[in-house]
């Protein structure tokens, strides 16, 4: 029959193209569970204090990070943004990175480098409970402002954490007033980085809903944990005083901040 081997060779190159997208999930979830390994294993050398080992194994970690990335953005034909794995995926990269190049080893064992690593083993872990697979694809997801609103979101997210985990070094340091100039400032600083990130990612949107709707975001769920998370950036910044009693309570609120915008992102993957 003339519509027999037709019929045959799609049904073998659905199923050629099947293995495919099996294979290259596997590869993915390979990537991830090697990535976690060389993370744990950063952490552990790190307190440990050997200095060589930690940073190869950091460096091999990023880059395993990054082959993940890779993976998921040529499988899935969009950038990494969107999904819990995904979006969890590229914050670790951004924070593993400024992890490695924005901080100091100290003295104290559980330093801003240790509360990083700390971070990124959570994010992972929280990775565990939900498809380690990367979203289907959309038309919109190629979309300029789309893929700035969501790419400017995880940014956020990243330096966030990155500002909490100076914070939460102030907060357990008794001598808080000794590391003011270093740690409480540069949390400070990687806050306000914070907020210019999720400005650009909310202007991103508007322009996204004004172009695909014909007008500006109205009040729903999504906005009003926008303004969430915006009233908790400015209440960081609006403390009154600047004595250290202020300084402890703006450490609070932007260790919160980043456990709030982490708690959003989640939540949204879980609807």
């Amino acid at each position: 029959m003339p519509g027999l081997p037709y019929s045959a060779t799609n049904i073998r190159q659905s199923a050629l193209g099947y293995r495919s997208i099996a294979d290259m999930k596997n590869l993915i979830i390979a990537g991830y569970a090697t990535s976690y390994f060389f993370y744990a294993a950063t952490l552990i050398t790190y307190l440990l204090r050997l200095r060589i080992p930690w940073r190869y194994l950091s460096i091999i970690a990023l880059t395993v990070n990054l082959l993940v990335l890779l993976l998921i953005s040529i499988s899935s034909g969009h950038l990494p943004f969107f999904n819990v794995f995904e979006c969890l995926l590229f914050v670790t990269f951004i924070l593993g990175g400024l992890g490695c190049f924005c901080s100091q080893t100290e003295k104290h064992r559980l330093d801003v480098r240790s509360w990083v690593w700390i971070e990124i083993l959570f994010l992972l872990t929280i990775v565990l409970f939900f498809p380690k697979e990367p979203s289907f694809y959309r038309p919109n997801q190629t979309f300029l402002w789309v893929v700035l609103f969501h790419g400017f979101r995880n940014l956020a997210l990243a330096t966030m954490l990155f500002s909490a985990a100076h914070f939460i070094r102030f907060r357990l340091e008794s001598r808080r007033r000794q590391l003011r100039n270093y740690i409480f400032l540069s949390g400070r600083n990687f806050l306000l980085l914070t907020t210019v990130f999720f400005l650009c990612s909310e202007y991103s949107g508007m322009i996204w809903c004004q172009r695909g709707w014909g007008d500006f975001w109205h009040w729903s769920p999504t906005f009003f944990q926008s303004t969430l998370i915006i009233l908790c950036l400015m209440f960081a910044f609006h403390i009154p005083g600047k004595n250290h009693r202020s300084d402890d309570i703006r450490s609070v609120i932007g260790a919160v901040t980043a456990l709030v915008m982490l708690t959003i992102q989640v939540t949204k993957g879980l609807s």
